[in-house]
């Protein structure tokens, strides 16, 4: 009786000591959220006080010599950003991009002023307003970013804050923060007149570990190891970024392997080992459960394909989608399939110019481009005229120089033969009255081309260190497309195509002022005007004239000829071209050109190094018998 008396005194007293202190799972439920939300709110505030700073002073500025002093207040303001960017975005991507930090470039979005051109703005406008000329309408220009600048900072302080956070979603936060070191900010696409990318990056990064450490309080035993290796790779990080490294030098290949795609792994098992649940608060492409950005699950292409008939990942409609991809009856005639213009050896390419017609000696008006890892974007086609690949197929069925055909010619067709009527029904048996029908025939084939993935290259291995073995000239080539070759600014990793990261909402186009083959001397610009008559109303603005998809450069190798027009024939003629500053860089007038015409300078050698690693992006072993 006298054990039991003590037994149940012990058991009160410990009950009274643990009720006044939180456990691990209740403290990173509410205290962990409330101390960031605290200090992110500071931070934030600290960033609206810079942008009212740097507008007090633009506004009195009156004289070109003001105009150094401005180049410090941008900088500094940028700075400060830094400091609540990776949250920020995460919780405002839309509002962000299009007027904070988005890309110094005209735009037309679908969140803000519909069908409305906006003007360039924000702070990756100024940052490169402030190196243009020293002049007074510059000057005025320059007032006029700030302004700007400031009124949608004061709009967005009074709607973002208060904020609310969780613990699930701060991890997130930096998880994708690191996305957007290694494909925005070491790479320059953040500071075009700067080149600040490494200092910005480097506070960034010391700005995630602050949020990370606000973790320590609550950890649970078994996650302290992993917490003490993230703050490790974090210091590591920072290191790098801040060891006074020129732009041209940073070493981006062991960046990547040593620090960013550790620190992204280890911030999941993290919050696997603390019990911190899975639960994003938007919906965007990256997969959490992902270890590494060149993880093949990385991105999800159900994202992509969200309103389409069916999901593409049955594989049922996979395999069904196959069989239509390689039947020429999908033609009028029977003459053409979609396999005439995508080889799986040309890694699904013809290596023509211009792609085949159903008219012998006839030619289509564009180069065809890969369709391997196509499911990662928001619109389709080399114009950019299509917002799915059920879309894009039936593009092809009533283009008079491809398919040349109606649906329900095909749908007639197909009914007549057993296997496919068999297969139609298992596939789609019970959502319509027909099983055979335009929806279900373009579903099959986007099913089956949203499932030609590549993510098995000797590049994406070493990085995955699924192997060490890896040419040095592939590693210095990589170093210069993700740096002073700027390929990487907008081939953006990990798919190196135009879907703009860390989120991967939109898909990009550029005008690059393309010729009329690789004459450096003589140049004459292309015709086809591209994006801008591709029939869509918001895209029909001035600024999309000539401009083309940025498609990837993944099996590079075995896709020549190069280019929309398919003028280019070898990688060194389109490498020489950027190096030019492509067409308004080689003298031509392209007002609007979105690439630099600052020549690159490249040498020859750095040249056939960045080629050396486009070649190790090849991999088409699944689909061609060896």
């Amino acid at each position: 009786m006298k054990k039991l008396s003590l037994l149940t005194l012990s058991v009160i007293v410990c009950f009274f000591m643990l009720a006044g202190r939180k456990t691990p799972v209740t403290y990173q439920a509410n205290t962990i959220p409330t101390e960031v939300k605290a200090w992110y709110t500071d931070n934030f505030y600290t960033f609206q006080n810079e942008v009212n700073i740097l507008a007090d002073f633009a506004n009195r500025s009156t004289s070109v010599n003001d105009l150094e002093r401005l180049r410090t207040q941008v900088k500094k303001t940028r700075l400060v950003y830094k400091e609540v960017e990776f949250i920020f975005d995460y919780y405002q991507t839309p509002y962000n991009g299009t007027f904070i930090n988005g890309a110094p470039l005209p735009k037309i979005s679908e969140y803000f002023e519909e069908d409305k051109v906006i003007a360039p703005c924000g702070l990756q406008a100024l940052d490169e307003a402030v190196f243009e000329e020293d002049s007074l309408e510059n000057l005025n220009h320059i007032k006029a970013l700030v302004n700007g600048l400031k009124s949608r900072v004061d709009f967005i302080t009074k709607t973002h804050l208060p904020i609310q956070l969780k613990s699930s979603q701060i991890i997130e936060c930096i998880r994708s923060g690191m996305v957007r070191i290694f494909t925005l900010g070491v790479t320059g696409y953040d500071t075009p007149g700067s080149v600040n990318g490494l200092q910005e990056s480097y506070q960034s990064m010391q700005s995630m570990e602050k949020a990370f450490l606000f973790f320590e309080s609550g950890v649970y035993p078994e996650a302290k190891p992993k917490f003490k290796s993230i703050k490790k790779l974090f210091k590591k990080g920072e290191k790098m970024l801040n060891g006074h490294t020129n732009f041209n030098d940073f070493d981006r290949m062991v960046f990547l392997k040593e620090v960013i795609n550790p620190l992204y792994a280890e911030l999941l098992e993290f919050q696997h080992l603390n019990n911190i649940k899975l639960e994003p608060y938007k919906k965007h492409a990256q997969d959490y459960q992902a270890k590494n950005i060149f993880d093949i699950n990385f991105l999800k292409t159900n994202f992509f394909s969200e309103l389409v008939y069916l999901p593409l990942d049955d594989p049922k409609t996979i395999a069904l989608g196959e069989l239509l991809f390689n039947d020429p009856q999908l033609s009028n005639k029977n003459i053409m399939s979609c396999l005439t213009c995508h080889n799986p050896e040309k890694a699904f390419t013809d290596g023509l110019p211009k792609s085949q017609s159903n008219k012998a000696g006839i030619y289509t008006s564009r180069n065809s481009p890969t369709i391997l890892n196509a499911g990662y974007s928001t619109r389709y086609f080399l114009d950019m005229r299509a917002f799915n690949l059920e879309k894009q197929v039936m593009h092809v069925v009533d283009n008079d120089l491809e398919f040349n055909t109606d649906f329900e010619t095909i749908v007639r067709k197909l009914n007549k033969n057993a296997e496919y009527v068999k297969l139609f029904k298992g596939a789609y048996g019970g959502i319509s009255r027909n099983n055979i029908n335009e929806r279900s025939v373009s579903n099959a084939l986007a099913a089956y081309v949203n499932s030609l993935k590549s993510f098995n290259s000797p590049f994406d291995k070493y990085v995955r260190n699924e192997t060490d073995e890896y040419p040095e000239d592939a590693k210095r080539g990589f170093n210069l497309f993700m740096g002073k070759a700027a390929c990487g600014s907008c081939h953006f990793a990990p798919m190196f195509n135009g879907t703009i990261p860390p989120f991967y909402l939109d898909s990009e186009s550029e005008v690059l002022g393309i010729t009329q083959g690789f004459d450096s001397i003589n140049p004459v610009l292309d015709t086809d005007l591209g994006r801008m008559v591709n029939r869509l109303r918001g895209d029909n603005q001035t600024y999309y004239k000539n401009s083309f998809k940025t498609v990837t450069v993944r099996n590079i190798a075995l896709t020549a000829p190069y280019m929309h027009n398919g003028s280019f024939d070898t990688l060194e003629d389109v490498l020489e071209f950027y190096n030019l500053g492509g067409g308004a860089g080689m003298g031509l007038d392209v007002k609007n050109q979105t690439l630099s015409d600052v020549p690159l300078n490249l040498t020859k050698q750095e040249i056939k190094d960045i080629i050396s690693f486009m070649e190790t992006l090849t991999d088409i072993s699944e689909y061609v018998v060896q």
